[in-house]
Protein backbone atom coordinates (compact mmCIF):
# COMPACT_ATOMS: atom_id res chain seq x y z
CA UNK A 1 0.00 0.00 0.00
CA UNK A 2 3.28 2.34 0.92
CA UNK A 3 4.69 1.90 -2.54
CA UNK A 4 1.29 2.50 -4.38
CA UNK A 5 0.87 5.60 -2.43
CA UNK A 6 4.10 6.67 -3.13
CA UNK A 7 3.60 6.04 -7.30
CA UNK A 8 0.05 7.73 -6.89
CA UNK A 9 1.87 10.67 -5.69
CA UNK A 10 4.51 10.90 -8.19
CA UNK A 11 1.87 10.53 -10.08
CA UNK A 12 0.29 13.77 -9.26
CA UNK A 13 2.92 15.61 -8.82
CA UNK A 14 5.07 14.76 -11.86
CA UNK A 15 4.96 17.71 -14.03
CA UNK A 16 6.65 19.53 -10.99
CA UNK A 17 9.34 16.94 -10.24
CA UNK A 18 9.78 16.98 -14.63
CA UNK A 19 9.92 21.28 -14.03
CA UNK A 20 12.45 20.84 -11.04
CA UNK A 21 14.44 18.21 -13.11
CA UNK A 22 15.09 19.89 -16.01
CA UNK A 23 15.65 23.44 -14.11
CA UNK A 24 18.29 21.98 -11.70
CA UNK A 25 20.60 20.66 -14.94
CA UNK A 26 21.44 24.25 -15.03
CA UNK A 27 22.80 23.34 -11.01
CA UNK A 28 24.33 20.19 -12.44
CA UNK A 29 26.38 21.99 -15.11
CA UNK A 30 27.47 25.08 -12.77
CA UNK A 31 28.85 22.71 -9.90
CA UNK A 32 30.58 20.12 -12.80
CA UNK A 33 32.76 23.24 -13.42
CA UNK A 34 33.63 23.45 -9.71
CA UNK A 35 34.29 19.97 -9.47
CA UNK A 36 36.03 19.94 -12.49
CA UNK A 37 39.31 21.16 -10.25
CA UNK A 38 39.46 17.89 -8.28
CA UNK A 39 40.69 15.48 -11.26
CA UNK A 40 41.97 18.35 -13.20
CA UNK A 41 44.32 20.28 -10.92
CA UNK A 42 46.60 16.66 -10.53
CA UNK A 43 46.85 16.28 -13.94
CA UNK A 44 48.06 20.50 -14.64
CA UNK A 45 50.48 19.92 -11.57
CA UNK A 46 51.85 16.68 -12.65
CA UNK A 47 55.74 16.87 -14.72
CA UNK A 48 54.11 15.71 -18.32
CA UNK A 49 51.20 18.81 -17.51
CA UNK A 50 49.85 19.49 -21.09
CA UNK A 51 49.34 23.09 -19.37
CA UNK A 52 51.96 23.55 -16.47
CA UNK A 53 50.82 25.68 -13.74
CA UNK A 54 51.99 26.75 -10.29
CA UNK A 55 50.28 25.84 -6.68
CA UNK A 56 49.40 29.46 -6.67
CA UNK A 57 48.06 29.67 -9.96
CA UNK A 58 45.99 26.31 -8.98
CA UNK A 59 44.37 27.73 -6.09
CA UNK A 60 43.33 30.93 -8.51
CA UNK A 61 41.38 28.48 -10.74
CA UNK A 62 39.60 27.07 -8.35
CA UNK A 63 38.79 30.33 -6.48
CA UNK A 64 38.32 32.41 -9.13
CA UNK A 65 35.28 30.64 -9.95
CA UNK A 66 33.80 31.68 -6.57
CA UNK A 67 34.87 35.23 -6.77
CA UNK A 68 33.00 35.60 -10.02
CA UNK A 69 29.27 34.29 -8.83
CA UNK A 70 29.57 37.31 -6.31
CA UNK A 71 28.69 39.07 -9.12
CA UNK A 72 26.09 36.77 -10.97
CA UNK A 73 23.57 37.68 -8.57
CA UNK A 74 23.91 41.35 -9.06
CA UNK A 75 22.05 41.53 -12.55
CA UNK A 76 19.66 38.53 -11.61
CA UNK A 77 18.30 40.53 -9.05
CA UNK A 78 17.35 42.91 -11.92
CA UNK A 79 16.71 40.37 -14.62
CA UNK A 80 14.43 38.19 -12.48
CA UNK A 81 11.89 40.55 -11.53
CA UNK A 82 12.39 42.17 -14.89
CA UNK A 83 12.27 39.68 -17.69
CA UNK A 84 11.20 36.26 -15.52
CA UNK A 85 12.52 33.14 -13.95
CA UNK A 86 12.52 31.67 -16.16
CA UNK A 87 14.65 33.50 -19.15
CA UNK A 88 17.03 34.63 -16.28
CA UNK A 89 17.74 31.02 -16.24
CA UNK A 90 18.09 30.46 -19.60
CA UNK A 91 20.40 33.29 -20.02
CA UNK A 92 22.58 32.28 -17.11
CA UNK A 93 23.64 29.08 -19.37
CA UNK A 94 25.36 31.01 -21.81
CA UNK A 95 28.17 32.23 -19.76
CA UNK A 96 28.74 28.40 -18.74
CA UNK A 97 28.62 27.31 -22.45
CA UNK A 98 31.20 30.05 -23.22
CA UNK A 99 33.51 28.64 -20.23
CA UNK A 100 33.49 25.27 -21.19
CA UNK A 101 34.34 25.57 -24.96
CA UNK A 102 37.34 27.83 -23.75
CA UNK A 103 38.77 25.16 -21.85
CA UNK A 104 37.98 23.29 -24.92
CA UNK A 105 40.41 25.23 -26.53
CA UNK A 106 42.70 26.73 -24.02
CA UNK A 107 46.40 27.29 -24.58
CA UNK A 108 47.45 29.72 -21.86
CA UNK A 109 46.71 29.48 -17.71
CA UNK A 110 44.81 33.60 -18.35
CA UNK A 111 42.81 31.63 -20.58
CA UNK A 112 41.60 29.20 -17.62
CA UNK A 113 41.00 32.17 -15.73
CA UNK A 114 38.66 34.06 -18.25
CA UNK A 115 36.28 30.65 -18.20
CA UNK A 116 35.96 30.16 -14.53
CA UNK A 117 35.32 33.96 -14.27
CA UNK A 118 32.68 33.33 -17.10
CA UNK A 119 31.64 29.82 -15.25
CA UNK A 120 31.39 31.75 -11.62
CA UNK A 121 29.61 34.16 -13.21
CA UNK A 122 26.73 31.47 -13.92
CA UNK A 123 27.19 29.85 -10.85
CA UNK A 124 26.42 32.95 -8.84
CA UNK A 125 23.29 33.75 -11.62
CA UNK A 126 21.86 30.06 -11.05
CA UNK A 127 21.93 30.27 -7.44
CA UNK A 128 20.37 32.94 -6.80
CA UNK A 129 17.37 32.63 -9.34
CA UNK A 130 16.73 28.62 -8.94
CA UNK A 131 15.68 28.62 -5.30
CA UNK A 132 12.91 31.05 -6.07
CA UNK A 133 11.59 29.27 -8.62
CA UNK A 134 11.83 25.92 -7.50
CA UNK A 135 10.00 27.42 -4.38
CA UNK A 136 7.19 28.87 -6.69
CA UNK A 137 6.19 25.98 -8.50
CA UNK A 138 6.01 23.80 -5.93
CA UNK A 139 3.18 22.24 -3.76
CA UNK A 140 3.44 22.73 -0.20
CA UNK A 141 3.87 18.38 0.38
CA UNK A 142 6.70 17.85 -1.83
CA UNK A 143 8.41 21.84 -1.62
CA UNK A 144 11.16 20.08 0.82
CA UNK A 145 12.06 17.26 -1.71
CA UNK A 146 11.76 19.24 -4.92
CA UNK A 147 13.96 22.27 -3.53
CA UNK A 148 16.30 19.94 -2.40
CA UNK A 149 16.30 17.91 -5.68
CA UNK A 150 19.06 21.25 -6.63
CA UNK A 151 21.53 19.60 -4.69
CA UNK A 152 21.22 16.12 -5.97
CA UNK A 153 21.37 17.20 -9.22
CA UNK A 154 24.87 19.41 -7.89
CA UNK A 155 26.16 15.96 -6.44
CA UNK A 156 25.56 14.28 -9.31
CA UNK A 157 27.40 16.73 -11.74
CA UNK A 158 30.18 16.35 -9.13
CA UNK A 159 30.11 12.79 -9.77
CA UNK A 160 30.12 12.95 -13.25
CA UNK A 161 33.64 14.80 -12.74
CA UNK A 162 35.26 12.77 -10.92
CA UNK A 163 34.44 9.72 -13.00
CA UNK A 164 35.54 10.72 -16.12
CA UNK A 165 38.48 13.37 -15.24
CA UNK A 166 40.88 10.77 -14.34
CA UNK A 167 40.83 9.20 -17.68
CA UNK A 168 40.79 11.54 -20.51
CA UNK A 169 42.37 14.86 -20.81
CA UNK A 170 41.05 18.02 -19.40
CA UNK A 171 40.15 19.16 -22.71
CA UNK A 172 38.20 16.28 -23.84
CA UNK A 173 36.38 16.72 -20.09
CA UNK A 174 35.55 20.10 -20.85
CA UNK A 175 34.01 19.23 -24.57
CA UNK A 176 31.97 16.50 -22.89
CA UNK A 177 30.88 19.04 -20.02
CA UNK A 178 29.45 21.52 -22.55
CA UNK A 179 26.67 18.84 -23.31
CA UNK A 180 25.48 19.91 -19.41
CA UNK A 181 24.34 23.73 -19.52
CA UNK A 182 23.74 22.86 -23.98
CA UNK A 183 20.84 19.85 -22.81
CA UNK A 184 19.42 22.74 -20.12
CA UNK A 185 19.17 25.41 -21.98
CA UNK A 186 17.59 23.22 -25.12
CA UNK A 187 15.05 21.52 -22.38
CA UNK A 188 14.01 24.17 -20.58
CA UNK A 189 12.90 26.57 -22.99
CA UNK A 190 9.94 24.15 -23.01
CA UNK A 191 8.79 24.42 -19.49
CA UNK A 192 6.41 26.85 -17.75
CA UNK A 193 7.06 30.23 -15.53
CA UNK A 194 6.38 30.69 -12.34
CA UNK A 195 2.69 31.25 -12.21
CA UNK A 196 3.79 33.55 -9.47
CA UNK A 197 5.61 35.92 -11.67
CA UNK A 198 3.01 35.94 -13.96
CA UNK A 199 0.59 36.92 -11.59
CA UNK A 200 2.74 39.67 -10.73
CA UNK A 201 2.74 40.70 -14.00
CA UNK A 202 -1.08 40.65 -14.18
CA UNK A 203 -0.82 38.02 -16.66
CA UNK A 204 -3.70 36.10 -15.42
CA UNK A 205 -4.35 33.63 -18.05
CA UNK A 206 -0.95 32.86 -18.40
CA UNK A 207 -0.73 32.27 -14.47
CA UNK A 208 -3.78 29.85 -14.72
CA UNK A 209 -2.34 28.03 -17.84
CA UNK A 210 1.19 27.44 -16.03
CA UNK A 211 -0.40 26.39 -12.59
CA UNK A 212 -2.46 24.12 -14.22
CA UNK A 213 0.17 22.13 -16.30
CA UNK A 214 2.23 22.48 -13.10
CA UNK A 215 -0.68 20.87 -11.03
CA UNK A 216 -2.35 18.37 -13.54
CA UNK A 217 -5.45 19.62 -13.32
CA UNK A 218 -7.75 22.31 -14.94
CA UNK A 219 -9.59 23.50 -11.75
CA UNK A 220 -7.04 25.69 -9.91
CA UNK A 221 -9.11 28.36 -9.53
CA UNK A 222 -8.76 28.23 -5.47
CA UNK A 223 -5.11 28.21 -5.17
CA UNK A 224 -4.74 30.77 -7.90
CA UNK A 225 -6.56 32.90 -6.11
CA UNK A 226 -4.67 32.69 -2.77
CA UNK A 227 -1.23 33.23 -5.08
CA UNK A 228 -2.62 36.15 -6.40
CA UNK A 229 -3.67 37.23 -2.84
CA UNK A 230 0.15 36.85 -1.71
CA UNK A 231 0.99 38.97 -4.88
CA UNK A 232 -0.84 41.82 -4.07
CA UNK A 233 -0.08 41.87 -0.68
CA UNK A 234 4.02 42.07 -2.07
CA UNK A 235 3.48 44.55 -4.07
CA UNK A 236 2.31 46.81 -1.57
CA UNK A 237 5.84 47.09 -0.44
CA UNK A 238 8.24 47.84 -2.99
CA UNK A 239 10.98 45.14 -3.17
CA UNK A 240 13.80 46.92 -2.13
CA UNK A 241 17.17 46.62 0.23
CA UNK A 242 15.52 48.64 2.95
CA UNK A 243 12.30 46.04 3.03
CA UNK A 244 14.55 43.38 3.45
CA UNK A 245 15.85 45.37 6.78
CA UNK A 246 11.79 45.49 8.45
CA UNK A 247 11.21 43.10 11.25
CA UNK A 248 9.92 39.86 9.83
CA UNK A 249 12.55 39.81 6.83
CA UNK A 250 15.66 40.52 8.64
CA UNK A 251 14.51 38.19 10.94
CA UNK A 252 14.70 35.63 7.55
CA UNK A 253 17.58 37.09 6.18
CA UNK A 254 19.79 36.58 9.31
CA UNK A 255 18.86 32.88 9.12
CA UNK A 256 19.83 32.25 5.19
CA UNK A 257 22.72 34.46 5.75
CA UNK A 258 24.11 32.58 8.52
CA UNK A 259 23.20 29.45 6.39
CA UNK A 260 24.86 30.81 3.72
CA UNK A 261 28.07 31.26 5.62
CA UNK A 262 27.92 27.84 7.45
CA UNK A 263 27.65 26.11 3.78
CA UNK A 264 31.22 27.24 3.10
CA UNK A 265 33.06 27.41 6.66
CA UNK A 266 32.04 23.42 7.47
CA UNK A 267 34.62 22.98 4.77
CA UNK A 268 32.35 21.43 2.17
CA UNK A 269 33.74 22.86 -1.04
CA UNK A 270 37.23 23.00 -0.10
CA UNK A 271 36.79 18.99 0.37
CA UNK A 272 35.43 19.11 -3.15
CA UNK A 273 37.23 21.07 -4.94
CA UNK A 274 40.94 19.45 -3.41
CA UNK A 275 39.33 15.98 -2.73
CA UNK A 276 42.06 14.27 -4.96
CA UNK A 277 44.90 16.19 -3.32
CA UNK A 278 43.27 15.14 0.60
CA UNK A 279 43.35 12.15 -0.50
CA UNK A 280 46.89 11.38 -1.85
CA UNK A 281 47.64 13.55 2.08
CA UNK A 282 45.74 10.30 3.31
CA UNK A 283 47.81 7.42 1.62
CA UNK A 284 44.61 4.82 2.62
CA UNK A 285 45.68 2.86 0.03
CA UNK A 286 43.37 3.72 -2.41
CA UNK A 287 44.01 5.42 -5.38
CA UNK A 288 42.96 8.92 -4.73
CA UNK A 289 40.68 9.11 -7.87
CA UNK A 290 39.36 6.10 -6.48
CA UNK A 291 38.26 7.83 -3.24
CA UNK A 292 37.18 11.28 -5.05
CA UNK A 293 34.74 8.74 -6.63
CA UNK A 294 33.49 7.13 -4.15
CA UNK A 295 32.90 10.38 -1.66
CA UNK A 296 30.73 11.49 -5.19
CA UNK A 297 28.68 8.27 -4.99
CA UNK A 298 27.98 8.87 -1.24
CA UNK A 299 26.89 12.54 -2.11
CA UNK A 300 24.55 11.76 -4.40
CA UNK A 301 23.23 8.91 -3.02
CA UNK A 302 22.72 10.64 0.64
CA UNK A 303 21.08 13.73 -1.56
CA UNK A 304 18.71 11.80 -2.61
CA UNK A 305 17.43 10.22 0.43
CA UNK A 306 17.50 13.49 1.82
CA UNK A 307 15.39 15.00 -1.27
CA UNK A 308 12.89 11.90 -0.01
CA UNK A 309 12.89 12.59 4.37
CA UNK A 310 13.10 16.61 4.09
CA UNK A 311 9.63 16.68 3.84
CA UNK A 312 9.37 13.88 6.54
CA UNK A 313 11.64 15.03 9.05
CA UNK A 314 11.64 17.90 8.85
CA UNK A 315 14.38 21.26 7.92
CA UNK A 316 15.55 21.41 11.56
CA UNK A 317 16.57 18.00 12.63
CA UNK A 318 18.20 17.45 9.58
CA UNK A 319 20.29 21.03 9.50
CA UNK A 320 21.20 20.18 13.48
CA UNK A 321 22.21 16.67 12.82
CA UNK A 322 24.30 18.04 9.76
CA UNK A 323 26.26 20.57 11.42
CA UNK A 324 27.12 18.36 14.56
CA UNK A 325 28.53 15.62 11.74
CA UNK A 326 30.31 18.04 10.07
CA UNK A 327 31.99 19.17 12.93
CA UNK A 328 32.98 16.06 14.49
CA UNK A 329 34.14 15.07 10.89
CA UNK A 330 36.91 17.80 10.21
CA UNK A 331 37.99 17.19 14.16
CA UNK A 332 38.64 14.09 14.11
CA UNK A 333 40.50 14.82 10.16
CA UNK A 334 42.52 17.29 11.25
CA UNK A 335 43.69 15.40 14.53
CA UNK A 336 44.92 12.53 11.96
CA UNK A 337 46.79 15.44 9.99
CA UNK A 338 47.93 16.90 13.04
CA UNK A 339 49.66 13.71 14.04
CA UNK A 340 50.86 12.80 10.70
CA UNK A 341 52.67 16.36 10.75
CA UNK A 342 54.09 15.45 14.27
CA UNK A 343 55.49 12.51 12.43
CA UNK A 344 53.81 9.93 14.70
CA UNK A 345 53.63 6.51 12.79
CA UNK A 346 49.56 6.43 11.71
CA UNK A 347 50.21 4.40 8.32
CA UNK A 348 48.14 1.57 10.36
CA UNK A 349 45.02 3.60 10.54
CA UNK A 350 45.12 5.74 7.08
CA UNK A 351 41.57 4.05 6.55
CA UNK A 352 40.57 6.11 9.49
CA UNK A 353 40.45 9.83 7.84
CA UNK A 354 38.75 8.34 4.79
CA UNK A 355 35.77 6.69 6.44
CA UNK A 356 35.49 9.81 8.60
CA UNK A 357 35.73 11.92 5.02
CA UNK A 358 33.07 9.62 4.11
CA UNK A 359 30.92 10.45 6.76
CA UNK A 360 31.41 13.91 6.95
CA UNK A 361 29.86 13.66 3.46
CA UNK A 362 27.20 12.15 4.10
CA UNK A 363 26.48 14.77 7.47
CA UNK A 364 26.48 17.83 4.94
CA UNK A 365 24.80 16.35 1.81
CA UNK A 366 21.90 15.25 3.90
CA UNK A 367 21.25 18.85 5.23
CA UNK A 368 23.74 21.83 4.53
CA UNK A 369 23.81 21.25 1.21
CA UNK A 370 20.45 20.71 0.60
CA UNK A 371 18.18 22.17 3.31
CA UNK A 372 19.04 26.15 3.02
CA UNK A 373 17.96 26.18 -0.41
CA UNK A 374 14.51 25.24 0.39
CA UNK A 375 14.73 27.43 3.00
CA UNK A 376 15.65 30.35 1.09
CA UNK A 377 12.57 29.77 -1.10
CA UNK A 378 10.10 29.66 2.01
CA UNK A 379 11.03 32.66 4.01
CA UNK A 380 10.68 35.93 2.11
CA UNK A 381 7.75 37.16 0.15
CA UNK A 382 8.17 37.28 -3.19
CA UNK A 383 8.66 40.87 -3.43
CA UNK A 384 11.96 40.59 -1.99
CA UNK A 385 13.04 36.91 -2.74
CA UNK A 386 14.94 37.96 -5.96
CA UNK A 387 16.98 40.95 -3.40
CA UNK A 388 17.28 38.02 -0.61
CA UNK A 389 18.83 35.07 -3.17
CA UNK A 390 21.19 37.61 -4.18
CA UNK A 391 22.64 38.42 -0.95
CA UNK A 392 22.37 35.03 -0.01
CA UNK A 393 24.45 33.85 -3.16
CA UNK A 394 27.45 37.13 -2.44
CA UNK A 395 27.23 35.94 1.10
CA UNK A 396 27.92 32.41 0.31
CA UNK A 397 29.86 33.19 -2.90
CA UNK A 398 32.69 36.10 -0.72
CA UNK A 399 33.02 33.25 2.28
CA UNK A 400 34.04 30.28 -0.06
CA UNK A 401 35.80 32.73 -2.03
CA UNK A 402 37.77 33.42 0.95
CA UNK A 403 37.97 28.90 1.76
CA UNK A 404 39.14 28.03 -1.51
CA UNK A 405 42.05 30.39 -1.62
CA UNK A 406 43.46 30.14 1.56
CA UNK A 407 42.67 26.74 2.29
CA UNK A 408 45.40 26.02 0.14
CA UNK A 409 47.35 28.64 1.70
CA UNK A 410 46.91 27.65 4.96
CA UNK A 411 47.34 23.88 4.60
CA UNK A 412 50.82 24.97 2.82
CA UNK A 413 51.82 27.06 5.71
CA UNK A 414 50.56 26.30 8.61
CA UNK A 415 49.32 22.43 8.08
CA UNK A 416 46.18 20.98 6.15
CA UNK A 417 45.31 19.67 9.71
CA UNK A 418 44.74 23.53 10.77
CA UNK A 419 42.41 23.94 7.68
CA UNK A 420 40.20 20.78 9.23
CA UNK A 421 40.60 22.55 12.93
CA UNK A 422 39.13 25.72 11.75
CA UNK A 423 36.37 23.97 9.70
CA UNK A 424 35.34 22.32 13.38
CA UNK A 425 35.45 25.30 15.31
CA UNK A 426 33.26 26.83 12.69
CA UNK A 427 30.93 24.11 12.64
CA UNK A 428 30.51 23.78 16.38
CA UNK A 429 29.83 27.88 16.73
CA UNK A 430 27.08 27.68 13.87
CA UNK A 431 25.59 24.89 15.49
CA UNK A 432 24.58 27.17 18.55
CA UNK A 433 23.33 29.31 15.43
CA UNK A 434 21.02 26.94 14.01
CA UNK A 435 19.47 25.44 17.32
CA UNK A 436 18.58 29.06 18.28
CA UNK A 437 17.34 30.62 15.38
CA UNK A 438 16.27 28.19 12.51
CA UNK A 439 12.54 27.19 12.37
CA UNK A 440 10.50 24.47 11.24
CA UNK A 441 8.90 24.75 8.20
CA UNK A 442 7.77 21.76 7.28
CA UNK A 443 4.10 20.95 6.01
CA UNK A 444 3.12 25.02 6.15
CA UNK A 445 2.35 26.83 3.08
CA UNK A 446 4.13 29.94 1.87
CA UNK A 447 1.31 32.67 3.35
CA UNK A 448 1.83 30.28 6.85
CA UNK A 449 5.43 30.25 7.06
CA UNK A 450 5.74 34.28 6.09
CA UNK A 451 2.92 34.77 8.97
CA UNK A 452 5.36 33.26 11.48
CA UNK A 453 8.45 34.79 10.58
CA UNK A 454 7.09 38.39 10.31
CA UNK A 455 5.17 37.76 14.05
CA UNK A 456 8.35 36.73 15.20
CA UNK A 457 6.90 35.23 18.75
CA UNK A 458 7.31 31.71 18.63
CA UNK A 459 8.84 28.98 16.55
CA UNK A 460 6.78 25.83 15.43
CA UNK A 461 8.61 22.74 15.79
CA UNK A 462 7.47 19.27 14.85
CA UNK A 463 7.24 16.97 18.00
CA UNK A 464 8.06 14.21 15.50
CA UNK A 465 5.00 11.99 17.14
CA UNK A 466 3.11 9.88 14.63
CA UNK A 467 -0.04 11.99 15.22
CA UNK A 468 2.20 15.00 14.24
CA UNK A 469 0.98 17.29 16.93
CA UNK A 470 3.00 20.42 16.96
CA UNK A 471 4.09 23.01 20.13
CA UNK A 472 5.92 25.73 20.56
CA UNK A 473 8.68 26.78 21.66
CA UNK A 474 9.36 30.25 22.73
CA UNK A 475 12.57 32.04 20.73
Amino acid sequence: MGVWENVKDFGKYSNQYLAAFTVTLLTFSVIASYGWTSPTLPILLADDSPLPITPDESSWIVSILVLASIAGPIPTAWSIDKFGRKYTMLFAAIPAIIGWILIGVAESVPVLYVSRFLSGISYGMSYSSLPIYLGEIASDPIRGSIGTLLTVMAKAGILVEYSIGPFVGFRTLAWISLAFPTSFFLLFIWMPESPYYLLAKNNDESAQKSLSWLRKRDEVTDELAMMKAAVERSKQNKGTFRELLTRGNRRSLIIVMGLGALQQLCGSQAIIAYSQQIFEEVQSGLQAHESSIIMAVIQLTTAACSSSIVDRVGRRPLLLLSTAGCAIGTFIVGLYFFLQHQEVEVQSVSWIPLVVIMLYIISYTIGLATVPFAILGELFPSNVKAIAAAMYTMVASSIGFGVAKLYQVISDELGTYVSFWIFALSSSLFLIFVFVLVPETKGKSLDEILEQMHAGQNRSLNCGSCCGRKKSVKL
